[in-house]
């Protein structure tokens, strides 16, 4: 209602001031309304729908924010004032807490940032498993406070962009101009290693409300390239302020959520024709190559087709579980069949980066999966040489891949493969990280049945 007040008005969105520390408590909690927090004064957020990998879920991992979802019913036995503690290490939010369990979580906090102080974050470029092969260990970014993360956590480059934070605080589209402003930006955070950015990914749990009426069924609708494609006007601005940034710095566009060879080729022609007109025009442009997302399952069966005609590919792996599953990553209800270990998860990756290898394009895996080291070890033994992920799991990520050799992880994903249910695979990566590198993954940090939904 706000915001339809004040586009009606012509007033610029004004972003909501918090006067003192709190925790943001919601039902539902929109990536459009974190962009739009005081997160100088937002502490946590906790909130009754969402899943791990749910856009706000991971927004909130990006900006270093404390975030329990998934809660059900913890709104309605809230209120305004409530004394709350959001433990996102244990996933367990607090109400009324007594005066012992404030003093115990007050020196607890004390003590994780004098750790966190003492971890070495400076550590950069790529990292090697024991037995030699080199990873390269990008970041993804949204919003501006997580930039200087990608340099303090020793990021190579910023290898996914999620670009429609742009249009999350203005609530309408941003001008050409405006968007290559943004990109130079991004260049110039990313150094010699350059940036991935997403063509706008509206729709799903992501921002578009602004655009048309909500859709029934959203994450099987008009999202991602399906909208730029239908929408060519935004997609050609984004494009061209891309195009034009590059000549600042090294930039990419990677292409969401393409299903087929088709919508790739509709693409690259509405980039080659930017291209013309701006070259045309006398304007200084960069050598932008163009990439596809593989996340949906047609584009894994044709994965062998796109990776032909493209210069990289980008694993998603979140929209991968949740096509690949038929499970709304962002639902609760459901959040029992999301299974990232799922065989037929690992059996898709595994597929789209043997096409990639054959084409002889590079490929990058992002996505939380990327984010976990558990999760990491599986995707080192697929082949995976080059990860993106939240900034703040890269040092995490770095010390998981130091320790491991990629001959047992490959051996143990190929275990996997062979495995015929999610379980199956749990019980086994359980049994093999403890016996192989025992000192890295403790029983209590390998997902369980119940943690790895």
């Amino acid at each position: 209602m706000r915001r339809v007040l004040v586009a009606l008005v012509g007033a610029q969105p004004q972003n909501r001031k918090l006067l003192e520390d709190a925790v943001i408590v919601s039902q539902d909690l929109l990536p459009s309304a974190v962009a739009e927090l005081d997160l100088d004064h937002a502490k946590a957020f906790a909130t009754d729908s969402g899943g791990w990998t749910s856009h706000t879920a991971i927004l909130a991992r990006g900006v270093g924010i404390p975030a329990v979802v998934g809660l059900r019913d913890f709104y309605r036995r809230t209120k305004t004032g409530d004394k709350v503690i959001v433990d996102s290490t244990r996933n367990e939010v607090i109400l009324h807490p007594s005066a012992a369990t404030l003093a115990y979580y007050r020196t607890e906090t004390t003590s994780r940032a004098k750790r966190s102080g003492t971890m070495g974050l400076r550590e950069t470029g790529p990292v090697s498993t024991e037995d030699g092969v080199e990873v390269t260990l990008r970041a993804n970014v949204e919003v501006p406070s997580e930039f200087e993360a990608v340099e303090r956590y020793g990021a190579s480059g910023v290898g996914l962009y999620r670009s429609e934070f742009l249009l999350a605080r203005r609530g309408a589209m941003v001008s050409e101009d405006e968007q290559r402003v943004a990109y130079e930006a991004i260049a110039k955070v990313a150094g010699e290693q350059g940036a991935v950015i997403r063509l706008f990914d509206l729709g799903g749990d992501n921002l578009r409300e602004q655009f048309q009426e909500p859709e029934k069924n959203p994450a099987l609708g008009l999202r991602a390239i399906r909208f730029v494609l239908r929408n060519e006007v935004v997609m050609r601005d984004q494009v061209r302020a891309i195009l034009l940034a590059a000549a600042t710095g090294s930039l990419k566009i990677v292409l969401p959520m393409v299903a087929d060879v088709s919508d790739v080729r509709r693409a690259q022609a509405i980039i080659q024709e930017e291209r013309a007109n701006l070259s045309g025009a006398g304007r200084k442009i960069g050598d932008v190559k163009v990439g596809a997302m593989i996340e949906v399952p047609s584009a894994v069966f044709m994965a062998d087709k796109i990776a032909r005609i493209v210069d990289f590919f980008e694993l998603g792996t979140n929209d991968l579980v949740q096509y690949t599953l038929a499970v709304d990553r962002g639902n609760d209800e459901v959040a029992d069949w999301f299974r990232t270990l799922h065989p037929a998860v690992l059996h898709s990756i595994d597929h789209s980066l043997k096409a990639a290898r054959t084409a002889g394009i590079p490929s990058i895996v992002c996505g939380e999966m990327a984010s976990t080291p558990a999760y990491v070890v599986l995707l080192v033994g697929l082949g995976a040489t080059d990860l993106s992920m939240t900034p703040s799991s890269i040092p995490r990520v770095r010390r998981a891949i130091a320790g491991i050799d990629s001959e047992n992880a490959r051996l143990i994903a190929q275990e996997c493969l062979n495995c015929d249910t999610a379980d199956e695979v749990e019980n086994l990566v359980r049994e093999r990280f403890i016996q192989t590198w025992p000192q890295l993954f403790p029983p209590a940090s390998l997902p369980t049945a119940k943690q790895a939904k």
